[in-house]
């Protein structure tokens, strides 16, 4: 169940990112497959206890099995020397009955009855040795194809091991990256204000928070030299960590008509961009979006809750390139 929580928390991160209804619903197939592949890998530990059980069962039949194919060789040892002495013993009757007058007939007759008695009792007990024989040959079958089956589940369930290890040591250097451009983000937060520019996590992802004040003009796209100071501090962060995906959205408040309002915040998401590939961060890895007046911050009925809402966002999420072709291997 270790394994379902990593795989939740892959999916959590992968899905949680802003791409296309497309991809978003490859993702959900990855996360879907690698949850059953999870489950599967706690059916087949559960399979594998069971078989195990099931062979340690084998093993003490098997072993109940020899003792009792001992108990019948050394029966049929027995009634072999019983029927080695009833030979004698004919042999030494044959004797006698030469010696003996015609009227001994009937002892004749009692001895051969005797003697079919212990020849049918001989071919029983022989015929229990074989039973019990082909009994041992299948059970040492099933044994072995128990084994074969068993060698083959460890050496499936090692592979999958493996590969949930790969998973997690994947993440695990993405959470490091993450952290690492927290920390950094974090140091340039302390030459802002906290209205001006922030800094939170949601879902795996770090939203970089920048006011309108602090970059553009009222209703301009140009940015002024103090925000171009902020822009080229978080360039710096971005430039030493660069295995992350970023996001530049541009936000207003609802004051003017939708239309202008979606291509103000596409324009601003535009120059923060060029700005930071100016300032060396890898163009790449930029992709800028207007969401206009659609995802407000606050209540836009107030100055302040407007003033909130005019802002551009930078969102900072792992890169994910190699964690989708891991992914994508069989």
């Amino acid at each position: 169940m270790k394994h379902l929580g990593l795989f939740s928390l892959a999916a959590l991160i992968l899905l949680s990112s802003c791409v296309t209804r497309k991809e978003y619903a490859e993702l959900e197939e990855i996360r879907d497959y690698y949850q059953a592949e999870a489950q599967s890998a706690d059916s087949i530990r559960n399979e594998y206890n069971k078989l195990a059980e099931d062979n340690r069962q084998l093993d003490i039949d098997a072993r109940n099995t020899r003792l009792e194919l001992e108990q019948y060789v050394v029966t049929n040892q027995s009634l072999y020397r019983s029927y080695r002495e009833a030979l004698d013993r004919i042999q030494n009757l044959a004797k006698e009955r030469n010696e003996l007058d015609a009227t001994a007939s009937y002892e004749k007759v009692s001895l051969e009855r005797q003697l079919s008695d212990q020849q049918q009792n001989l071919d029983v007990s022989k015929r229990q040795l074989e039973a019990m024989e082909y009994e041992l040959y299948q059970k040492d079958s099933r044994l072995n194809a128990m084994e074969y089956d068993y060698t083959s589940i460890k050496g499936s369930l090692q592979d999958k091991n493996i590969r949930i290890q790969e998973l997690e040591q994947m993440l695990n250097l993405r959470e490091n990256n993450m952290r690492d451009v927290r920390e950094r983000l974090s140091g340039i937060l302390r030459n802002f204000t906290s209205e001006d520019l922030s800094v939170e996590e949601r879902g795996g992802k770090l939203y970089l928070s920048l006011s309108s004040r602090l970059l553009f003009p009222s209703g301009s796209t140009r940015i002024d030299a103090k925000g171009k100071e902020a822009l080229r501090q978080v360039a710096e962060a971005l430039k030493a960590n660069p295995d992350i995906d970023i996001l530049v959205e541009g936000h207003t408040d609802s004051d003017g008509s939708a239309e202008a309002n979606w291509n103000l915040s596409v324009d601003r998401a535009v120059a923060v961009t060029n700005i930071l590939a100016s300032f060396g961060v890898n163009p790449e890895k930029i992709t800028a979006a207007g969401r206009g007046e659609f995802q407000p911050k606050a209540d836009n009925s107030t100055a302040d809750g407007k003033a909130r809402n005019r802002r551009t966002e930078i969102i900072l999420s792992p890169k994910l390139d190699e964690l989708y072709e891991f992914l994508s291997r069989e």
